[in-house]
């Protein structure tokens, strides 16, 4: 216990030791991950929202299928709905009575058709069908068409699956732009690491002379990449923290429409604060372990 004590002790040491012999170079490479970790943040939080967004406008995405006048009895719903089950892309399918139905469209297009309540009723029975991915859910509608029983399908048409689309792409465009600035990260930690073990050269060959093992000299170094990427980490925090909160205050708590409501703060600040945190570990880390070992593995 004592002994694994002093051996963090002095790989903290060093590792400050480093810092401050390079401290320019150190206060570059926290400034640039700062930067990137800021970034990474923000595409974090766009990331989380376009995901939630989506998720949301697919759950409340549905087929409006409207049956034949004919299929009225339980054992005929039954087999159209099951039919309609089988089919790949389709999630649940909720039943949806003609009288349901009327409804429905007195709640959406007025008070007048009341008068068509009770025997009156022109419409059909009906189903609602929700799909697992709403990309492909007009494929998904051609197959429910062709199925015997079924009259006619509507569905929020392609301006919904547009959406979808659009903010599936986004997703994918932010994935993309936090690997790289990860890359960059890595990189710039990897030069500052590969500085200071190079100005160190000397006292690197003597402890090589008396046996010192590659883990015990690429430790401080390790941990000094750790410290520059905690370091680089509290401003970017701090920015989310209450820069998202004030936007959250200022947007009353959804963007444009209560459709799409914005995480709570308390959400947001430890989802995304712990990743940037996790975030410049790991870069730091990384970077720093790949820089010691290839430069022993160069000067071994």
């Amino acid at each position: 216990m004592m002994k694994g004590l002093r051996t963090f002790l002095y790989e903290l040491k060093y590792a400050f030791l480093g810092m401050k012999r390079h401290i320019m170079l150190c206060f570059s490479a926290i400034s640039a991950i700062g930067i990137t970790l800021l970034l990474i943040g923000a595409l974090l939080i766009i990331g989380f929202h376009v995901d939630y967004f989506s998720n949301g406008v697919q759950k409340d995405l549905s087929i409006h299928v409207i049956l034949n006048a004919d299929i009225t009895d339980e054992s005929s719903i039954d087999d159209v709905k099951n039919e309609i089950s089988k089919l790949k892309n389709v999630e649940n399918v909720d039943f949806s009575s003609k009288d349901n139905e009327l409804e429905l469209m007195i709640k959406e297009k007025g008070s007048a058709f009341k008068a068509y309540r009770g025997d009156s009723n022109p419409l059909s029975n009906a189903f609602f069908v929700f799909v697992r991915n709403a990309s492909s859910i007009n494929e998904t509608s051609k197959q429910i068409k062709n199925i015997d029983g079924v009259a006619s399908v509507a569905f929020g048409g392609d301006s919904v699956t547009s959406l979808v689309e659009m903010l599936n792409m986004i997703q994918k465009i932010g994935i993309g732009i936090v690997a790289l600035l990860i890359v960059l990260s890595l990189y710039l930690i990897y030069n500052t690491i590969r500085t200071t073990i190079d100005s160190r050269r000397d006292e690197i060959l003597i402890m090589r002379t008396v046996g010192a093992t590659n883990g015990f000299i690429s430790n401080p170094f390790i941990v000094e990449g750790i410290i520059i990427g905690l370091l680089g980490s509290v401003i970017p925090y701090l920015i989310v923290h209450f820069g998202y909160q004030k936007l959250y205050t200022s947007l009353n708590g959804q963007l444009f429409t209560p459709m799409f409501a914005l995480f709570k703060p308390d959400v947001i600040n430890f989802q995304v604060g712990s990743s940037i945190f996790l975030a410049g570990i790991l870069i730091g880390g990384f970077a720093s372990l790949f820089a010691a070992r290839k430069y022993l593995k160069m000067k071994r």
